[in-house]
């Protein structure tokens, strides 16, 4: 993985270079984003991470948690960029359940595993508004599913 921006977690910035991910995507699908940031940062952190278009795993855990405006501000708080990990204690204080159920769901579609012992239905039950945008377009992209059938 590339070394993080000084924006970020203030280290160096190798942002020169990177492609949007639109441009990656072999399959072109548009997905939901919150705002303009939401998307920006979305690029940002696939480009910086080298993310390949196929790592759909890594692809939805950067588009949930870029949708969060708190993470987009101190990213440091909440994850530990070199292993990508989250840190539960900031997510459990500093977010609300809505935003604490989207992180869940991008842990879950990246490892796999119940990193926050809460089950799928606790975590759409708590969400709301464009989250349950977000959520939907995150299964699509973890799943490849097809933007039509929807």
């Amino acid at each position: 993985m590339k070394p993080r921006t000084i924006n970020m977690v203030g280290t160096v910035d190798h942002m020169d270079k990177a492609l949007s991910t639109n441009e990656e995507w072999a399959q072109g699908n548009e997905f939901y984003f919150k705002c303009k940031d939401h998307k920006e940062y979305f690029d940002r952190l696939v480009a910086e991470t080298e993310t390949a278009p196929g790592s759909r795993d890594r692809l939805s855990l950067f588009y949930l948690l870029a949708s969060l405006k708190k993470f987009r501000q101190a990213p440091g708080k909440f994850l530990f960029f070199n292993e990508l990990r989250p840190n539960p204690q900031a997510f459990r204080e500093l977010l609300s359940p809505g935003e604490q159920a989207l992180v869940q769901l991008a842990f879950y579609f990246y490892t796999g595993r119940d990193l926050f012992d809460i089950g799928i239905l606790d975590i759409f039950n708590n969400l709301e508004g464009e989250n349950v945008l977000v959520a939907v377009d995150a299964i699509k992209m973890r799943f490849e599913i097809d933007a039509e059938l929807w």
